[in-house]
């Protein structure tokens, strides 16, 4: 678990947790769309919001380079 700003939180301070099973590290990769050139996506790379309803992702090194996971079905 870290302690980081959260964009979509109103840019506040949250628990995050590493991305977990098979399905969200699929829609992860899904929902960061194009990665930069010769980036390849890392699950261990990323982690996600833990504050309740929040489907924010984003890199463990940079905080600003993330995205929204898509709503479950």
């Amino acid at each position: 678990m870290a302690y980081v700003r959260c964009p979509n939180c109103g840019d506040t301070m949250h628990e995050f947790r590493d991305l977990e099973g098979d399905e969200e590290k699929a829609a992860a990769r899904l929902a960061l769309g194009e990665l930069p050139a010769g980036e390849v996506f890392v699950a261990k790379a990323y982690h996600r919001c833990t504050y309740d309803g929040c489907r924010r992702i984003q890199r463990k090194d940079r905080w600003w380079v993330g995205a929204t996971l898509p709503e479950e079905d």
